[in-house]
């Protein structure tokens, strides 16, 4: 009978060796799937308890147990006894310049997200209040129809008459962008107003809805009278207007030396309002692709008594637009900013925050769309007319629908 290597009398064990041996045993069975467990000499290894060599004292008082070499046991571990070394594998170049890319794009992408909401929080926003026509039916989901309103009222909150009115009609799948402005002397009649109390809608011009009922109205009115559809607008006064075009660094507009003369006239006001001297900016002739200040553009575009009325003067407000629309996409990066920070201050609209954040990320594209201009009502579509003892403008509604259909829809 073998002897028990736990007995007393074999004095102390050596540990270190027991696992030497149960450790070269398994890597044998592991290297040879062949080996037969019954011919090994598992049972020779403890037929007699390895004495233990003589060694140093523990460091643990009272321990009988000496921790095997550590260096040995490196050396031991593993299923074949050898070291291993694990060697750390490059990454690719390739891979490195890729995440280097995906970060830069993220870090851009935040920077774009924080200029976006910066400059929308420039905008002063207004809630939509209540609308009493919205049955128009010429509407698309290709067109975004937005109404540009202009006003020469000296209190941002008064409700004045509107000097401008010009519905910007966005077209995606044509890429295209239709001005059409809106003469001020159209007669029209004001749905779901009736002051008189006659039972039916007044009527009035145009430019008097925003005075009878604010911005919806004007928006209710445009539905009512052309049917077609329009939900948001812009609205900007016309002192501001000056501001924008500084910003920009000024236009070039080719001025005939009958409207540089009729421009002292608004000039004079402006100068007035502006606090400049008397005199300022009057220009002593025009010219063709002459440079003008905000100042010179904003009388140029309030123009009413030189050439065809106010019929010329529609097509000046949409000329300088589109001028301040085509000098802003020259800017570089530094005026750019000064540009919009300018420009959305002035503006006012019943668009929400997160609605222009949306509208934000299309700019970049409606920028290089084709811009068409057009007024109602054209020549032919029209009469003049006399109601109340004002000089009116009786619009053919049937002809203006159908321009507007063929010109904006088809």
């Amino acid at each position: 009978m073998k002897k028990d290597y736990y007995d007393d009398d074999l004095g102390e064990i050596d540990y270190a060796e027991q696992y030497r041996r149960q450790l070269d045993r398994y890597n044998k069975l592991s290297q040879n799937d062949d080996y037969d467990d019954d011919d090994d000499d598992y049972e020779d290894y403890y037929d007699e308890p390895v004495k233990k060599q003589p060694q140093k004292k523990s460091a643990h008082k009272g321990s009988r147990y000496n921790a095997p070499d550590k260096e040995q046991l490196k050396k031991n571990f593993g299923s074949s006894g050898q070291d291993k070394k694990r060697k750390k594998k490059k990454m690719h170049p390739a891979k490195k310049i890729i995440i280097i890319i995906l970060i830069i794009l993220l870090l851009l992408f935040i920077l774009l997200q924080v200029f976006l909401w910066k400059y929308i929080g420039y905008i002063k926003k207004a809630d939509t209040g209540t609308r009493n026509y919205t049955q128009a039916s010429m509407k698309s989901d290709d067109v975004l129809n937005i109404l540009l309103i202009g006003s020469d009222t000296r209190d941002p909150d008064e409700n004045g008459r509107t000097d401008s009115i010009i519905l910007l009609s966005v077209d995606k799948s044509k890429k295209k962008i239709t001005m059409t402005s809106f003469m001020r002397d159209c007669y029209v009649t004001f749905p779901g107003i009736d002051n008189d109390g006659d039972g039916a809608y007044d009527q009035g011009k145009i430019n008097a809805a925003n005075v009878y009922g604010g911005r919806e109205l004007l928006l209710d009115t445009i539905e009512y009278n052309f049917d077609i559809a329009v939900d948001k607008y812009f609205y900007v006064d016309f002192m501001s207007f000056a501001k924008i075009v500084d910003s920009v660094g000024g236009i070039e507009l080719d001025i005939t030396d009958e409207e540089a003369a009729g421009m002292e006239d608004p000039m004079g006001e402006q100068n007035n309002i502006f606090g400049n001297p008397a005199g300022t900016d009057y220009l002593d002739k025009g010219g063709k692709g002459l440079h003008v200040n905000g100042n010179q553009a904003l009388a140029y575009a309030r123009l009413r008594y030189v050439g065809n009325a106010d019929f010329q003067r529609t097509e000046r407000q949409r000329t300088v637009i589109t001028k301040i629309i085509d000098k802003a996409k020259s800017l570089g990066p530094f005026k750019i900013g000064d540009f919009m920070e300018t420009a959305l201050s002035s503006l006012t609209t019943n668009y929400t925050s997160s609605e222009l954040y949306w509208l934000s990320y299309k700019l970049p594209f409606i920028a290089g769309y084709e811009i068409v201009s057009q007024r109602i009502p054209e020549d032919d579509g029209y009469t003049y007319g006399d109601h109340d003892g004002q000089s009116t403008l009786d619009v053919d509604f049937d002809n203006a629908k159908s321009q507007l259909r063929t010109s904006i829809y088809s």
